[in-house]
């Protein structure tokens, strides 16, 4: 067993946050909370790689840098809110954004990077994040309008001097003028994300960089010359920060135990104004209420906030119904659930989302890791029911469904 000093966060409800740890912890894992995020986390102790354990692969958990988190919080939405997230893969930021909006809210994740946003969607369904639509235009050319959006995270490309214990070339292929071009990328963005923040709006402006021109030159120039005015930001319990601008946040990573990070608060003069929602647009495809989905499949997703599912593609997406405030011109995909065939509806076994919160009669309760370790090499169970799919849990944390051939039951995540 090692020690070790990378952090993670949870993902789940509150009320879920024992069973996790509780998971974790049968497996060998020791960890102890961060005083800045209820749901941060730094191990101890690691008995076997973070990634492989049962948490990890069931979506409950995602191993993110201390530092990272910080631009979520810092942006600080409110329950329900809109975000705009404008350069997202591989999603770490913003599956924080989507726990902390909550599913009455919705998050736009932009990635340009066709590979970058395969990886976007896929992080986003693993984690369950059904209020995350993605989209792919490169981040100065999105088609919002202007005053439109009151929460924005730019998280910009940057030259990562701060990660150097995980890239220690990024300071050698950055150095001097080399950086000159992701400086007029960041202005460019900078200056978009200017145009489309609402009045009373909120934007976080945050690199993974140490160099002063990708950080307070640039936010000197949104304040200058881009009419936004400085957020301060207050200082997060458990880390330490350098000298930077009155209301910046400039990570000390060798004295936090973490990556150096720089966070901006700005905001733009006036008052927030309510949007008012664009006539309906029908999207493409055969479009399903919840009552259909539920009669078609038998799971449930009533609990969720106003919805309907989508499927165009031979593919099945679960659709907010607060996409409808999104412009007519935006070109989009929503949370994918599953896969179409011959009219059936196949949801993904893997997606929790519709696993019953408490367990009944038909399902499978585990009360050992290595049981549950046994069901993903392979390893099928007796049944004796009727169902096509059985819910599985861990003890009372649920984990997705078992397929059901003849009367076994195994675990097959396509």
């Amino acid at each position: 067993m090692k020690n070790a000093t990378r952090s993670f966060r949870l993902v789940c409800q509150p009320d879920q946050i024992p069973d996790v740890e509780t998971l974790l912890e049968a497996e060998g894992f020791r960890f102890h909370q961060e005083p800045f995020s209820p749901l941060a986390r730094t191990l101890t102790a690691e008995p076997l790689p973070l990634g492989r354990s049962i948490a990890s692969l069931f979506g409950y958990i995602y191993i993110q840098d201390k530092s990272s988190m910080l631009p979520p919080l810092a942006l600080n939405p409110d329950r329900g809110e809109m975000i705009l997230d404008m350069c997202a893969s591989p999603g770490s930021k913003t599956g924080m954004l989507s726990s902390l909006t909550g599913p009455a809210g919705l998050v736009l994740a932009n990635e340009p990077s066709p590979d970058r946003l395969a990886t976007l969607r896929v992080n986003m369904r693993h984690l369950g994040c059904c209020n995350v639509i993605t989209c792919r235009y490169e981040g100065q050319d999105l088609p919002l309008g202007d005053d439109s959006w009151p929460n924005i995270l730019l998280d910009a490309p940057c030259s990562g001097w701060g990660t150097l214990d995980k890239n220690p070339r990024a300071i050698q292929i950055w150095a001097g003028d080399k950086t000159a071009p992701l400086e007029t990328l960041q202005r460019s963005l900078l200056a978009k994300a200017a145009r489309i923040l609402a009045p009373g709006g909120r934007l976080i402006y945050s690199t993974c960089t140490t160099n002063v021109r990708e950080n307070e030159e640039q936010v000197r120039f949104a304040i200058d010359h881009l009419g936004l005015l400085p957020l301060p930001l207050p200082p997060f319990a458990g880390f330490s920060f350098a000298q930077s601008l009155p209301g910046c946040l400039l990570v000390d990573g060798a004295g936090s135990a973490a990556q150096g990070f720089f966070l901006a608060g700005l905001t733009k003069p006036g008052m927030v104004r309510e949007q008012k929602q664009p006539d309906p647009v029908r999207l493409p495809g055969q479009t399903f209420s919840a009552q259909e989905f539920s009669a078609l499949t038998r799971l449930d997703s009533t609990w969720l906030p106003p919805h309907s599912f989508l499927g165009t593609g031979g593919r099945l997406y679960l659709i907010v119904d607060k996409t409808a405030f999104l412009p007519h011109g935006l070109r989009w995909q929503g949370f994918g659930v599953g896969k179409m065939a011959k009219g059936a509806l196949l949801p993904y076994p893997g997606l929790r989302l519709f696993v019953p919160p408490t367990a009944d009669a038909e399902s499978l309760i585990l009360d050992e890791p290595r049981d549950v370790h046994a069901l993903l090499a392979g390893q099928s169970r007796p049944y004796e029911g009727n169902a096509k799919q059985r819910p599985l849990y861990f003890r009372n944390l649920p984990l997705g469904f078992l397929t059901v051939k003849g009367r076994r039951c195994l675990w097959s995540d396509r």
